[in-house]
């Protein structure tokens, strides 16, 4: 009789208990939760980068046709030929472009939302950017902005510390970057 006893232990010894596998599973969610966070976190810095990279590119695209035309350029996504000074061929004199491969879309903009290029920063719900701190609006005439829609606020703030670094006043408001809740509205002032 002693045989079916010395089974059950061997078969005990085999399996796990449930406190183990809870354990285990507790483990693994915490583990799981943590590679998502830092995988949010990368994906945060890559769109912030991408950001970055289309500014500095439209920036270089914006000076280049003022060189050539004497006029600052604007680049609407979604729009006709004719709103796209930097990407579609025009009869501007001086005209040398296309300043860009090709014309902006919606996909330009890292979060899918609205990416146009003004050619001043007294527009899209801005008077202008007060660039020193000093609760005066310096730039209001021609320029060229950076407009971008649906972008969270920390990446925002992040976008504005790369080109900013800790301007005076309140990063929302001043320098060139500012940035409205109200839709998630980035703007970045690109040449003035």
């Amino acid at each position: 009789m002693r045989r079916p006893s010395t089974l059950r232990r061997a078969s005990r010894a085999l399996g796990f208990s449930l406190l183990e596998i809870v354990i285990a599973v507790a483990l693994l969610a915490t583990l799981a939760a943590v590679v998502a966070m830092r995988s949010g976190t990368a994906i945060d810095k890559g769109k912030v980068a991408s950001v970055i990279q289309t500014a500095d590119t439209l920036k270089t695209a914006c000076i280049a046709y003022y060189t050539d035309t004497g006029q600052y350029a604007w680049e609407y996504s979604g729009y006709t030929a004719t709103n796209r000074k930097l990407s579609a061929t025009q009869t501007i004199t001086g005209w040398g472009g296309p300043y860009i491969e090709a014309p902006l879309t919606s996909g330009n903009n890292p979060w899918g939302g609205t990416i146009h290029v003004y050619n001043t920063s007294a527009t899209a719900g801005q008077s202008g950017f007060d660039i020193d701190g000093d609760s005066t609006v310096d730039v209001t005439t021609r320029s060229n902005m950076l407009y971008l829609s649906n972008v969270p606020a920390s990446a925002a703030e992040a976008v504005d510390r790369a080109y900013d670094k800790g301007a005076a006043g309140s990063w929302p408001l001043t320098g060139r970057v500012t940035y409205t809740t109200s839709g998630g509205v980035l703007r970045i002032l690109l040449q003035y």
